[in-house]
């Protein structure tokens, strides 16, 4: 008997977490910058007032994705350990003759 190694990916939402902190001359200078930038992913912004210091994976928040919610495309594959696709969540749709 063998033993053969398959491996899963699978797509989830989760929260992540960028501690920053902003130079400026009082809290409601600093509040008025961060929001000047809209809510624009602050990984994104170049301001010479921002120190990005750290990022961290929610872990606790991550949630399954079904494929509705992904473009009807899959958020559950099966592989092989050659990389090859063995099935995914996608219902298959019967062949027409």
């Amino acid at each position: 008997m063998g033993k053969y190694k398959f491996y899963q990916d699978r797509k989830v939402t989760s929260w992540e977490r960028d501690y920053f902190s902003v130079e400026a001359d009082g809290y409601e200078e600093a509040k008025a910058i961060v929001r000047s930038w809209n809510c624009e992913d602050v990984s994104n912004i170049i301001d010479n007032r921002l120190c990005y210091e750290e990022w961290q994976a929610l872990t606790d928040t991550s949630e399954f994705m079904f494929p509705e919610e992904n473009d009807g495309n899959p958020t559950m594959e099966i592989f092989n350990q050659h990389g090859e696709t063995i099935m995914n969540n996608i219902p298959e749709t019967p062949q027409l003759n």
